[in-house]
C-alpha cells in the first residue's frame, strides 16, 4: 500500500473529528510516512489504517463522535462558509421565484361602467340586463397597480362565446382615475405603481345561438393578461357588482 492511500484511510477513520484535530493528525502521519523508506510495508510497520486511527484516539483522547455537530465541527470551516452561503443564494433565488410567480399587484380601482339598461338589484351588489342581439353592449372597468413595481396589461382575454363581441378600448394611464384623453383602440402598456386606467369592452350582443331559451349567465371577474419579468398571467378582478345577462325567449335572437 503507498504512503498516499495509507495516509486518505486514516483521514477517512478520523473524519468525525474537528476539522483542525484531524489536520494536525494527519499532518503528523504524514511527516511520519516521508521518514520511511519507499518499500516499508506500512501494514506490517503501522497496523492497519483503522488500527493506527484508533491508537491516534486513543494516545489523544479522543472518543468518535456523532451527530449533527460532531459533522459540522469535521468541515473545513472555509467549505463550511461557502455551503452555507451557496444554500442562503439557492433559498433566496427559489424565494424570489414564488415570489414573482405570485405578485399580482393588479386590482379594482374606483369606477366602472355597466351596460345601458342594467338594473341593479335592491341590495345592489349585483345587476342584470337583458339579452338583445345586436343592440350595444358596453362594460367598462377601471383597473390599479397596487404594487411596488410596474406590470405590463397586455389585453382581455375572453371565451369565444360569450354573449356579446366587443373590441377592446382605453384611456390614458394616469395617477388620479378617471377618463384622460380620448377613448382609444387597446394597445398593450406599462401600469406603473399607483397609475390607473379604464378597460373598456365595446361593442354588441352577439352568439345568441349559444343561449337559446330562457335562463341567464353572470359575469364575476374582467380577466386582465399581464406580465412581470418573464411571467405572463391572468388577473381575474371582480367586478364591483356582478352582471346578469338574462335570456328572454322571444328576445333572445330579436
Amino acid at each position: 500500500m503507498i504512503a498516499e492511500d495509507y495516509l486518505s484511510m486514516v483521514a477517512s477513520e478520523l473524519r468525525d473529528l474537528p476539522w483542525k484535530v484531524r489536520r494536525d493528525l494527519v499532518s503528523e502521519l504524514r511527516g511520519h510516512l516521508d521518514e520511511l523508506p519507499a518499500d516499508t510495508d506500512l501494514r506490517a510497520r503501522l497496523g492497519t489504517p483503522e488500527e493506527y486511527a484508533a491508537d491516534l484516539r486513543s494516545a489523544a483522547g479522543l472518543e468518535r463522535r456523532r451527530g449533527i455537530i460532531a459533522f459540522l465541527r469535521a468541515r473545513r470551516p472555509r467549505n463550511l462558509v461557502l455551503t452555507l452561503l451557496m444554500l442562503t443564494i439557492i433559498g433566496l433565488a427559489i424565494g424570489a421565484l414564488e415570489w414573482i410567480d405570485s405578485y399580482q399587484p393588479v386590482a379594482v380601482g374606483n369606477s366602472y361602467r355597466l351596460p345601458d339598461d342594467s338594473v341593479d338589484a335592491p341590495a345592489g351588489d349585483s345587476a342584470s340586463v337583458v339579452f338583445h342581439q345586436g343592440r350595444p353592449f358596453e362594460l367598462g372597468l377601471e383597473i390599479q397597480n397596487t404594487g411596488r413595481f410596474t406590470v405590463r396589461v397586455l389585453g382581455v382575454p375572453l371565451w369565444p362565446g360569450e354573449p356579446f363581441k366587443a373590441r377592446l378600448l382605453m384611456y390614458q394611464p394616469n395617477f388620479l382615475g378617471g377618463d384622460v384623453g380620448p377613448l382609444a383602440r387597446f394597445h398593450p402598456f406599462d401600469l406603473k405603481p399607483g397609475e390607473r386606467d379604464i378597460l373598456v369592452l365595446k361593442g354588441a350582443y352577439a352568439n345568441c345561438s349559444r343561449w337559446p331559451g330562457t335562463g341567464s349567465t353572470t359575469l364575476y371577474h374582467f380577466p386582465v393578461r399581464y406580465s412581470f419579468l418573464w411571467r405572463t398571467a391572468t388577473a381575474s378582478i371582480p367586478l364591483p357588482e356582478e352582471l346578469a345577462i338574462v335570456f328572454r325567449h322571444k328576445d333572445n335572437c330579436r
